[in-house]
């Protein structure tokens, strides 16, 4: 178990830190117009974080609509910017010139501040609230990967950043893509509409194998090959339990009516088990346990069920006390871009801020108890975050921190002048 003055310490540490703010920077960077207008034949996306995801996520925002086309990339690193740019160029739909490709850590700056009309966040996590911040302000719709970030400090940013989105008339959609699921939503509604009586708990757990690791390279040091496995840093994912298992946790308490757990506690996870549990508490006696174990060997295995007054429901199986979604199940990856490019098009802006905020500081919620091995009520969050109020009447004061990771420009690469 890591200590709690391990959990204290774990921050977003942004690259740049307060430069992000700094005035010379952006209005070197600003320019006008890159509103989309509803009508238009294309829509020029840009991206932000190149690996896996986040090329994924550019061509499923392709793939929904053939006037989409990804007009500006960035990435801290050159090899993984070259990399999806060409998977890009194989599927047709990149219009990205050397120029509009950007390297090192501003990339993500120039390629907000470039000529584009919506933005894909996937960049790792820890950078995600600021990223958020500067593309709403330079009038960005947002595809934003989930967690919104890795600590409760992190969470009140994005939720600013989403207000003033929402006032702005600008698309937030997140990565929560399950919420877009239609085997899932049909599942859910049906829990929630008395399909199991009145929901009383939930069960979301998941034994895994260890995320994708890459190898150390010559000439990397030991601080880029941590930055490029970030998924293996509690620091810079936010651990399993926020990167990964939010999808789960957001289910459940999607399942449960989608409104607060007042608390979580921690939970004994058996013999053997090396992972994060917990069990989520309602005021009312309602309760999620939640727990994800991440090892080599052994099989996969993933729980999802509800458990009412009247019944059980499977959010896997998609199964509400005998009945079965019997329909096709599409790619939830694929529905969420559709989804994003759709709100663009049509100008009907989306707005998912409040549901990944909500589940991300769930999440931390439940690691926080685990790591500390107390109970953590809500309101220790809102405290930590300097937030007062509920959810829904947060004032959030923004906060600029002091960069703790020096960038780190990779060989060959230098940052755009």
């Amino acid at each position: 178990m890591k200590s709690p003055s391990r959990e204290r310490r774990i921050g977003r540490r942004p690259f740049l830190g307060a430069a992000i703010g700094a005035a010379g920077t952006l209005a070197s960077l600003r320019h006008a117009g890159g509103a989309f207008v509803a009508g238009s034949d294309r829509i020029r996306i840009g991206l932000v974080g190149c690996g896996g995801r986040g090329t994924g996520a550019a061509l499923q925002a392709t793939t929904a609509d053939r006037g989409t086309v990804v007009t500006s990339m960035g990435d801290l690193f050159a090899d993984q910017l070259q990399s999806a740019a060409t998977l890009l160029a194989a599927d047709g739909r990149i219009d990205c010139p050397s120029e509009r490709r950007f390297c090192g850590p501003d990339a993500w700056l120039r390629v907000i501040y470039s000529d584009i009309d919506a933005l894909i966040l996937a960049a790792p996590p820890w950078l995600r609230p600021d990223h958020v911040r500067a593309a709403v302000r330079a009038g960005r719709h947002v595809y934003c990967e989930k967690p919104a970030a890795v600590d409760a400090a992190g969470v009140a940013h994005v939720l600013a950043a989403c207000s003033e989105a929402r006032q702005r008339g600008l698309s937030f959609v997140s990565g929560l893509c399950l919420r877009r699921h239609e085997p899932t939503a049909e599942t859910v509604a049906r829990i929630r509409a008395g399909g199991v009586g009145r929901p009383l708990r939930a069960a979301v757990h998941a034994r895994l194998g260890l995320p994708w690791r890459r190898p150390a390279q010559p000439g990397w040091t030991s601080l880029e090959a941590d930055v490029r496995n970030w998924i293996s840093s509690d620091s810079l994912s936010g651990g399993h339990f926020v990167e990964h298992h939010i999808h789960a946790i957001d289910r459940a308490i999607w399942a449960l009516g989608d409104d607060w757990p007042s608390a979580a506690t921690p939970l004994r996870g058996g013999a053997g088990f090396t992972g994060t549990a917990v069990r989520f508490l309602y005021d009312d006696g309602r309760f999620i346990d939640a727990s994800i174990d991440r090892r080599e060997g052994g099989p996969d295995w993933i729980e999802e069920r509800v458990n009412g007054t009247a019944g059980l429901a499977d959010l896997r199986r998609h199964t509400v006390n005998g009945w079965r979604h019997e329909g096709s199940s599409p790619n939830a990856h694929q529905a969420c871009a559709s989804a994003f490019i759709h709100s663009v098009r049509t100008g009907a802006a989306a707005d998912d801020g409040d549901t990944l905020c909500r589940s991300t500081l769930a999440a931390i919620m439940g690691r926080t108890a685990s790591v500390t091995g107390k109970r953590v009520e809500w309101r220790d969050l809102e405290a930590a975050a300097g937030i007062t109020g509920r959810y829904d009447r947060y004032n959030c004061a923004e906060r600029v921190r002091q960069a703790t990771i020096p960038p780190i420009p990779p060989a060959g690469c230098a940052a755009p002048a």
